[in-house]
C-alpha cells in the first residue's frame, strides 16, 4: 500500500471541514428540490421541455458538493436517443453521468422502496427492474423501448452489478433486447447503442492507484453510508468520462450480438484509456 493510502486509511472520522462541506450539501440540494422539484414534475406530467435539464443542474450540483471532476472526452448522440452502456464501478456512476445531459436510468426496484429515495429518482426519469425476478425482464425491456422511443435515452450498465474497477466483468445480454425490438421497426428509430467507459483517474490531486481503489469502487457487501463518508474523507476525485461513437443495430441483430458489440467497443474504450495515461510509451521500432 503506498504512502498515501496509508494515510487516508488511518482517518476514521470525517473532519470538521467535511461535515462542513456535507452540510452545505445537504442544505443546497434541499432548496434546489424545493424550487425546481415542481418544475421538473410538471415537465414530466405535461412534456414540458422547460424542465429537462433540472436532473443535469441537480447532478452538477452534487459533483460539485462532494468535490468530483467530470471530463469528458466525445459526445452523446442524445438526438437518437440511444441506449448508453457503461462499465459500473461505484455509486458515483449516476451522478458523474446525470451531469452530462437529460438521461433515464436502469435502477434496482429497491432504490424506490425509500420515499426519499423514490423522489430524488423521480426527478431523473428512470426504469426500475427487479433482479431477483427474471419474469418481469419482458416488460423492463417494454418500458425501456417506450422510454427511447420517446426520445429520452436510457443509461444501462450491463454488467449489472459494480465492480473493483481495475477490470470489467462480462456484459449481460437481457437488456439489449429493446434496440433489437426497436431495429425491427420502419425507419429503426431508436436502434443505436452508445459505449462509455468511466475511466477514475486521480484522487486528492494524485494518479489513482490499484490499492486505493475501493475509496472509490463500491462493490461486494460494502455499505453505502460507509462507503460515502470514507469517499468524502479522501479528498477530490477526477473521473474521465470517455463517450465512444454511436453503434446502429441492425434489423436482424439479436441481443447477445448487440451485447457482444457493446462489450468489445468498451473495452476498447478502456484499453486506449490507460494506454493514453500509461507513463511507458510503447517501445519504437529501431529504424533498419
Amino acid at each position: 500500500m503506498s504512502a498515501v493510502a496509508a494515510a487516508r486509511t488511518k482517518a476514521s472520522a470525517p473532519s470538521v471541514a467535511t461535515i462542513t462541506r456535507l452540510l452545505g450539501l445537504i442544505l443546497s440540494l434541499a432548496a434546489f428540490v424545493a424550487i425546481f422539484g415542481p418544475l421538473r414534475r410538471g415537465a414530466q406530467s405535461f412534456s414540458w421541455r422547460a424542465g429537462r435539464r433540472t436532473p443535469v443542474w441537480f447532478h452538477r450540483l452534487l459533483c460539485a458538493g462532494l468535490g468530483v471532476t467530470v471530463r469528458r472526452s466525445g459526445a452523446f448522440d442524445l438526438a437518437a436517443s440511444p441506449l448508453i452502456v457503461a462499465n459500473h464501478v461505484s455509486w458515483l456512476d449516476i451522478l458523474i453521468l446525470g451531469s452530462l445531459g437529460p438521461l433515464s436510468f436502469l435502477a434496482k426496484k429497491e432504490i424506490g422502496g425509500h420515499w426519499l429515495g423514490r423522489e430524488l429518482v423521480a426527478m431523473q426519469g428512470v426504469v426500475y427492474v427487479d433482479r431477483r425476478r427474471r419474469s418481469c425482464i419482458p416488460a423492463v425491456n417494454l418500458r425501456i423501448a417506450e422510454t427511447l422511443r420517446a426520445g429520452s435515452p436510457v443509461v444501462l450498465f450491463a454488467e449489472a452489478t459494480t465492480g473493483d474497477g481495475n477490470r470489467m466483468l462480462a456484459f449481460r445480454s437481457s437488456h439489449f433486447e429493446p434496440v433489437c425490438m426497436l431495429a425491427k421497426e420502419p425507419g429503426g428509430s431508436g436502434a443505436v447503442v452508445q459505449p462509455v467507459y468511466l475511466d477514475y483517474s486521480r484522487l486528492a490531486g494524485l494518479p489513482l492507484r490499484r490499492a486505493e481503489r475501493p475509496r472509490i469502487a463500491w462493490y461486494g457487501d460494502m455499505t453505502f453510508l460507509k462507503h460515502f463518508f470514507q469517499f468524502c474523507r479522501s479528498g477530490r476525485a477526477t473521473c474521465e468520462v470517455h463517450i465512444g461513437a454511436p453503434i446502429r443495430i441492425l434489423p436482424g441483430t439479436d441481443r447477445k450480438s448487440a451485447a457482444r458489440l457493446a462489450e468489445a467497443a468498451v473495452r476498447e474504450l478502456a484499453a486506449n484509456a490507460r494506454k493514453a495515461r500509461s507513463p511507458f510509451p510503447s517501445a519504437r521500432k529501431a529504424p533498419k
